[in-house]
This record gives structure tokens, C-alpha cells and sequence, in this order.
């Protein structure tokens, strides 16, 4: 299997709702098929970052609760979760009213020295059931009853584990043009329809938020009196994240363990292609894939989860990466995402929400913004800031703000500003 194919099969998957959630309630969704006799409690240990993404987002197909707490209480009456992984929480909301008589019972514990991701659901009953997720959202590791493993991440599983940790260094280690390269010598068939569905299914997900309006966050934006056709493609992804947010009961294509960053990515690239450029929807489905890729990238030094926004330092670098490929200007990527880290790149995640959608909107435009400043060849002097003439030196960089080494984030900023000055 060539390296884009790895990519494709451990980071590009569909979800339902959002990842933290969706996750939450697959891990009690495990346990609580060994679960026996009456419910007393169910404990959950998570990493801070599981805990703070899905405090306050929707959950698909209910209204009246939100967040883990909910997501919990549903994943406890789940079916086939080792089949269904993160579209557990699908079509459960027949079992609202038993899991809100549940909620009193489930209590969070946030654990501070675990990365993310890492979730153990553990159910007390007439046995102890404990279901371990770590490493990524959808990988169950483990299942112990009683204090017995009955079940464990297959050899084959752990495997494909193993070869993501190497997907993770493979990539690390290349440069933009190498990605680019990666897309040019081994895109095919079955990537093409990969990325045309995950087209129409989030395209799906922002419909529903223009005819329902789940969320009405991009319908707002097109009454602006200045609004144009570029505002229009940043007011459709506004509808895809604010809809998924707000508990649109649809499926989405997630990028790098985020649907947002699916959505963003999927939706803006399609249509700015569309709108800028006279593009194939080969070349525009390649563009999408090299988006996803350079998305993942930044993820590698940053971290899958962190204190920024994925949206501002993952999805919008590779949007702006897809434009600039599509306009044949690929050498100007590594400066034109340089240049966006200088514009913003302090911007944090504080959970998955319905605001989210402002930070989508605001994203797509920063690209676009970003992708006439290459193509007007206006560069920023670097080393500026903590901006780098390398990227993988400014990501270095960002991923200490993301996760601070020292005892403020202003002191952590001066830190990695005096690096690149020495």
C-alpha cells in the first residue's frame, strides 16, 4: 500500500456528530455490552481535550440535550457499536427519553496527563465493565470485565495501530513539494470517487442548515449588503459546520479526526475551484486530497487535538495549498501558509459549538485573502515573529503555543520568537 493510501484509509472516515462525542459514546457503547444486572454509575476518565470539545456540542437528532453528558446516556442503549464506531450515536433519539433518566449517573473525570485521545468508560453494575479508547477516536483498545480482558485490539488492528505511528513520521518528513508529488504520482480512480462523495455528503450536511436552519449562521451572512460570490462559498461552509454542530442527524466526511476540518476543506476547495478557476473536477478532487494532506501535516507537529483551532492552523494551510495548486502556483505554498500564520494563528479551540461556524467562515475568506497575496508575490520578511523561513520550523513553533513549555503563553511566545532571532 503507497503512502497516500495509508492516509486515505487511517485519517479520511465518516463520523456522525462530532468526533468527541461520537467517541464518548462509543467507548460506553463497548462496556455496556458486558455490562450486566442494574445501572449504579457510569465513570468517565478522559484527556482535557475530549472533555472540552464535547462539553457543549449537539448531539444528531436531539435537541433538547447536548454534549458528553448526553452522548454517554445515549451510547449506554447503542447496538453494534464495534461496527458502527463513530456513527453510534445515529438514530438513537428513540432512546432519548431512557437516557435522560440516566444522566444522573454518569460522572467525567479529567485526566491531566494523558494526549489525546484517551476515554475509558467504565460501568458499574452487577459486573465492572471498563472500554478503553486511546490514540484515535475510533480505536477501541480495549475491554475488561471484572477485571478480565475480553477483548483486545486484534493483531491485525494493531498492526494497521503501529503503521499510523509510521504514516504520522512518514509525512512528518516531507516537505510541501513532496506532498504535492505524493498527489501526482499515485491519485486515482477510487480517490476521485472518495472525494466526489465526500462532496455531496457534506454538501448534504450545509443544505440542511440553509432549508432548516439548524444553526443560521450563513444565512445571516448573506444578508450583508456587500455579500459576493466568494462570501457565498465562506456562508456554505458556515452552514455545514453550524448544521453539524448544532445536531443535523447526518453523516460527515471527517479529515484528521475532525468533521469541521472535512467539511471546511471538501466544501471550500469544490467551490472556490468552481468560481476562480476553469479546473476538471480531477484536478479539483486532487486539489481536495492535497488539502486533506497538508491539513494532516500541520496536525503532525500540533497535535490531532489541541489549544488552537484546527480550523485556523489545519484546514485553512490547506485550503490555501488547493488554491495555489490549482492556480499551477505550488511552488508558493510553504510561503503563502507562512504568510497566513503571520496574519492569525493565535486563535484557540475552546470546544466543539455552534460558533464554530464564525471561525469557518472567517477561515475560507483568510485563505482566499492569502491566496491573492501569493499571487500578487507579496511575501512577509522572515524570519518574522515566530514565523520561520522553514514551516516545519514555524509549526514547531506553533505546536509550543498549542501545547505551552513554560508558565504563560506570552513567555512561551518569547521563547520560540528568540529561536528564530539567534
Amino acid at each position: 500500500m503507497n503512502l497516500l493510501d495509508q492516509f486515505v484509509e487511517a485519517e479520511l472516515e465518516i463520523a456522525q456528530g462530532c468526533t468527541e462525542p461520537g467517541a464518548v459514546a462509543f467507548a460506553v457503547a463497548a462496556a455496556a455490552e458486558h455490562s450486566k444486572g442494574k445501572l449504579q454509575r457510569i465513570r468517565l476518565r478522559t484527556d482535557g481535550y475530549v472533555y472540552k470539545n464535547g462539553m457543549t456540542t449537539g448531539i444528531p437528532g436531539i435537541k433538547k440535550y447536548f454534549g458528553n453528558q448526553i452522548a454517554a446516556a445515549l451510547g449506554y442503549f447503542a447496538k453494534d457499536p464495534l461496527q458502527k464506531k463513530l456513527t453510534v450515536l445515529a438514530e438513537l433519539d428513540d432512546k432519548l427519553p431512557l437516557a435522560a433518566k440516566i444522566m444522573d449517573k454518569i460522572e467525567f473525570t479529567v485526566l491531566e496527563n494523558k494526549k489525546p485521545i484517551y476515554i475509558e468508560a467504565i460501568i458499574e453494575a452487577d459486573n465492572i465493565v471498563k472500554a478503553l479508547i486511546k490514540g484515535k477516536h475510533s480505536d477501541l483498545y480495549s475491554i475488561e470485565r471484572d477485571g478480565k480482558e475480553v477483548y483486545h485490539i486484534d493483531q491485525k488492528a494493531n498492526l494497521i495501530k503501529i503503521s499510523e505511528k509510521e504514516l504520522t513520521k512518514k509525512i512528518k518528513k516531507l516537505s510541501i513539494e513532496q506532498l504535492v508529488e505524493l498527489i501526482e504520482d499515485n491519485f486515482t480512480k477510487s480517490h476521485f470517487d472518495l472525494m466526489e462523495k465526500a462532496y455531496q455528503i457534506n454538501s448534504r450536511v450545509a443544505e440542511s442548515d440553509r432549508r432548516k436552519s439548524y444553526c443560521g449562521i450563513g444565512n445571516s451572512y448573506r444578508e450583508f449588503s456587500l455579500f459576493n460570490d466568494m462570501n457565498e462559498v465562506a456562508a456554505e461552509i458556515g452552514d455545514g459546520v453550524g448544521s453539524r454542530m448544532s445536531g443535523v442527524p447526518l453523516p460527515a466526511l471527517a479529515s484528521s479526526g475532525s468533521g469541521n476540518q472535512g467539511i471546511t476543506i471538501t466544501l471550500s476547495v469544490y467551490g472556490l475551484a468552481k468560481l476562480l478557476f476553469a479546473s476538471s473536477d480531477e484536478k479539483i478532487f486532487k486539489a481536495t486530497m492535497l488539502a486533506h494532506l497538508v491539513s494532516f501535516y500541520t496536525k503532525t507537529y500540533v497535535g490531532r487535538l489541541s489549544a488552537l483551532c484546527g480550523i485556523f492552523y489545519a484546514a485553512a494551510p490547506g485550503l490555501l495549498a488547493a488554491l495555489l495548486y490549482l492556480a499551477d502556483e505550488s511552488e508558493k505554498i510553504t510561503n503563502g501558509i507562512n504568510n497566513l500564520y503571520s496574519d492569525t494563528s493565535g486563535i484557540y479551540c475552546d470546544g466543539a459549538k455552534g460558533s464554530c461556524a464564525f471561525k469557518a467562515i472567517t477561515a475560507v475568506e483568510l485563505a482566499v485573502r492569502h491566496f491573492h497575496f501569493m499571487n500578487d508575490d507579496l511575501n512577509c520578511y522572515l524570519p518574522s515573529g515566530f514565523v520561520n523561513h522553514e514551516l516545519d520550523i514555524t509549526l514547531k513553533n506553533l505546536a509550543d503555543l498549542a501545547n505551552p513549555k513554560e508558565r504563560t503563553v506570552n513567555k512561551t511566545l518569547f521563547k520560540a520568537v528568540e529561536r528564530n532571532f539567534k
